[in-house]
């Protein structure tokens, strides 16, 4: 019988609140400050945005069967304690729960006037829905691989964005407010998570190459100063927590040196010893990323409700494997 520890590695189970905090970061950018109204829609949508990860997990290790084998890679799937078809009607299942659950949370703000409204939800939904398809195939293993995967992380977040615009009453005015800002953000969040996918291509190699993890990481470093400025050409009268100028960059930078330490380790020493870290604390930073601009656009509260994701996320990474 198949156990739970099984599937829960096959899910990669520790990355899990990684993939909500993107949807309650989106959420804050387009809501703002969080209601008490807000939290049963903010849990459906974070479920959502679990059963998208998930489902992208299972279909990943289903696509990389053959490879996995050849490589004596371990996983549920290829040491046979999850088949194949099990694998693949959950990762399926899993996505078109994710989509309806989507659907269902933003239906939660729905009136007579903002029906319409569920239709930039509902597309986001099957964007990102899309987006892991295309990853999980052949396109993987291609150039467009790591764009893929980017776009999985931006569809993510404006899901919770789109979500949120069903919720407030002034849609026009709060896309006039962000402008550059709504631009930035999702190109910005989506191109740290191509960096990682670039540096984790290699990941199973002995020796790495040091112009391709520099390269890669430098991906991730341009992400982070976009994130940074990203609330910099913002009107002055949108209200934010931390200054545009100063607060928010600092905050940026404090979050992200832990992963640019490793980082730069991992290409002074081109091996899988220093990787391996590098892309855990890479990966663990998107939620820290995702609590700033949570804090940044709602408030100390939503951002320390994101930033306490981390908690049950480094617990899981004890028992579980992260990549």
């Amino acid at each position: 019988m198949t156990r739970w520890r099984d599937w829960a590695q096959l899910v990669r189970v520790p990355n899990t609140l990684t993939a909500c905090a993107d949807t309650l970061a989106g959420f804050s950018i387009a809501v703002g400050a969080w209601h008490v109204s807000h939290a049963i829609p903010l849990v459906i949508a974070s479920c959502a945005s679990i059963c998208m990860y998930w489902a992208g997990m299972a279909l990943n290790d289903v696509n990389d069967i053959e490879e996995d084998k050849q490589n004596s890679r371990k996983g549920p799937i290829v040491e046979g304690r999850i088949t194949l078809q099990s694998a693949w009607w959950a990762g399926w299942g899993l996505l078109i729960a994710g989509v309806v659950l989507s659907v269902v949370a933003a239906g939660m703000f729905v009136d007579a006037s903002r029906q319409t409204r569920l239709v930039w939800p509902c597309m986001t939904a099957i964007l990102l829905a899309a987006s892991i398809v295309i990853y999980d195939s052949p396109i993987k293993k291609s150039v467009l691989g790591p764009w893929c995967m980017g776009a999985c992380r931006s569809f993510n977040l404006l899901l919770g964005f789109t979500i949120g615009l069903v919720a407030i009453p002034d849609i026009a005015e709060r896309i006039g407010n962000l402008q550059s800002t709504l631009f930035i953000l999702p190109i910005a969040h989506g191109l740290f998570v191509v960096g990682i996918t670039l540096a984790a291509r290699k990941e199973s190699s002995w020796k790495q190459s040091s112009w391709w993890l520099a390269s890669s990481w430098l991906v991730s470093f341009i992400a982070i100063v976009g994130l940074a400025m990203s609330t910099l050409f913002a009107p002055q009268d949108l209200k934010f927590r931390l200054d545009p100028r100063t607060g928010f960059p600092i905050l940026i930078a404090l979050m992200s040196v832990p992963w640019l330490i490793r980082a730069i380790r991992s290409v002074r020493d081109g091996s899988v010893r220093t990787l391996v870290p590098a892309i855990k604390q890479a990966i663990l930073t998107i939620l820290f990323l995702d609590a700033a601009v949570a804090l940044q656009f709602a408030g100390n509260v939503a951002g320390l409700i994101v930033c306490a994701l981390a908690i049950p996320t480094f617990a899981l990474g004890r028992w579980f494997r992260v990549t």
